[in-house]
């Protein structure tokens, strides 16, 4: 397991799972797995969800990068346990595998030494990202060029900083990672610094401060782009929240409390648009093979409640304002309140349904452009949920812990998930709530 190797090299042992008793039957309408991509569920490697979304050039969802523990890698100890450093990149380069046969990127940085240490060319498939870099084992220069030219020859695409690896030549991809604190002028010096040294190579920035500056970034000679996207804070410009997402919010809750089929139905009739919009989907999709749905009652039927409810919020999360971000901020909005749910249904929440409202709500001042107030006032949330948008209750741990998973920060992730079952627990349903969405 993931946490158990992490420990490993750390030098100290995983935190023990707390015993948790079975969760009650939720009183919420249940979103069945069959909304995941089960064959990728079944094969993910346990405790490989931490992984970042990537955003290409034209703003929409283009990967993820993973996780790999290298961040640590000034704290690892001489003689530290090649079989762990061995497992703990096999197991990130199997996640990478399962997201590139989705036809995503996947991206993940090594130090040279731990991609020398394991054996065979089984691990690697063309297109996935790796960039190198250099820890307090140096390589001799042939093996290094070694080590490079097998790995290309996989038809892996490889990466580093500038400065970093000189005699190798020019990287497949740039990778630029400024310090915390790094403004827009020294981000775009930076990126104009790398396209003179290295004319015409593709771009990957990380850690970008702000979404805002990420968007500006965002330029043809740019590959992929990561941030920490989420945030409920009041965006600098704001919008009046449209009326068809307050119906939307409204129709959520219903949801969440398991109101009456007839109001559910009378909701979506208010508003010929949705309705439209759903039996649209719903004949499009196939749902009802051999006839044509043509009213509101037999679409709701026929679709579930289960269905329902992510449908509802895809249609919220897309009357999103057009910006370059839109694709990758919906995904992400969608990937957190999935979480949420997860994580609420193992704590034993009597319901997980408000904490998936909780985490979609975090993400709409920033989806649509809106104050919080804005965002909450057509919600009927709880008191526990309302706190936590203003981060404090018991609720805003199940917050702090997604963020922290988006933001890559994995010293405070392993902190917070002893509450919730240990590391592998959260990281596993982080990968289930990406399949999700």
């Amino acid at each position: 397991m993931f946490s158990a190797v992490f420990g490993r090299i750390m030098g100290r042992p995983a935190p023990a799972a707390p015993a948790r008793a079975a969760p009650p039957a939720p009183t919420v309408p249940k979103r069945t797995e069959s909304m995941l991509d089960a064959a990728g569920a079944a094969l993910m490697p346990a405790g490989l969800g931490a992984q970042r979304p990537l955003v290409s050039a034209s703003g929409v969802l283009a990967g993820f990068e993973f996780y790999a523990g290298a961040a640590y890698v000034n704290r690892l100890r001489p003689g530290v346990d090649v079989a762990a450093i061995r497992a703990c990149t096999a197991n990130v380069l199997g996640a990478m595998r399962l997201c590139s046969a989705q036809r995503l990127d996947a991206l993940a940085g090594f130090p040279v030494s731990w991609l020398a240490s394991l054996e065979g060319d089984g691990q690697y498939v063309p297109g996935l990202r790796l960039v190198l870099q250099a820890d307090g084992q140096p390589m001799p220069a042939e093996a290094l060029t070694a080590l490079v030219q097998r790995l290309r020859k996989a038809g892996v695409l490889l990466g580093w900083q500038p400065g970093d690896f000189a005699p190798l030549g020019a990287p497949d991809f740039v990778q630029l990672r400024l310090p915390a604190g790094s403004d827009a002028a020294a981000w775009q010096g930076a990126a104009a610094g790398a396209a003179s040294t290295f004319p015409g190579v593709p771009q990957v920035l990380l850690d970008l401060p702000s979404l805002d500056l990420m968007e500006a970034m965002l330029r043809p000679s740019v590959a992929l782009a990561a941030c920490f996207i989420g945030s409920n804070t009041t965006p600098a410009r704001l919008q009046v929240l449209p009326p068809q997402a307050q119906r939307l919010l409204q129709l959520l809750n219903r949801l969440v409390r398991d109101d009456d089929t007839e109001l559910l139905v009378k909701d979506i009739k208010s508003d010929a648009a949705l309705a439209l919009r759903l039996l649209q989907y719903l004949n499009s999709a196939g749902a009802s093979p051999g006839r044509e749905l043509d009213s509101i009652e037999q679409a709701v039927s026929v679709l579930g409640r289960d269905a329902l409810y992510r449908f509802v919020s895809q249609m919220l999360v897309r009357l999103s304002p057009p910006r370059p971000a839109a694709g990758a901020l919906q995904a992400v909005a969608l990937a957190r309140a999935r979480l949420l749910e997860l994580l609420a249904r193992d704590a034993g929440e009597a319901s997980p349904g408000t904490l998936y409202l909780l985490g979609l709500t975090s993400m709409l001042p920033t989806l649509l452009q809106c104050s919080l107030d804005d965002a909450t006032s057509s919600l009927q949330l709880p008191a526990h949920a309302r706190e936590a948008l203003h981060g404090i209750g018991p609720w805003q741990a199940y917050l702090g812990l997604a963020q922290a998973l988006e933001r890559h920060d994995m010293v405070t992730t392993e902190a917070l998930s002893r509450s919730f079952g240990g590391l592998d627990a959260v990281l596993s349903h982080s990968t289930r709530s990406w399949l999700a969405t």
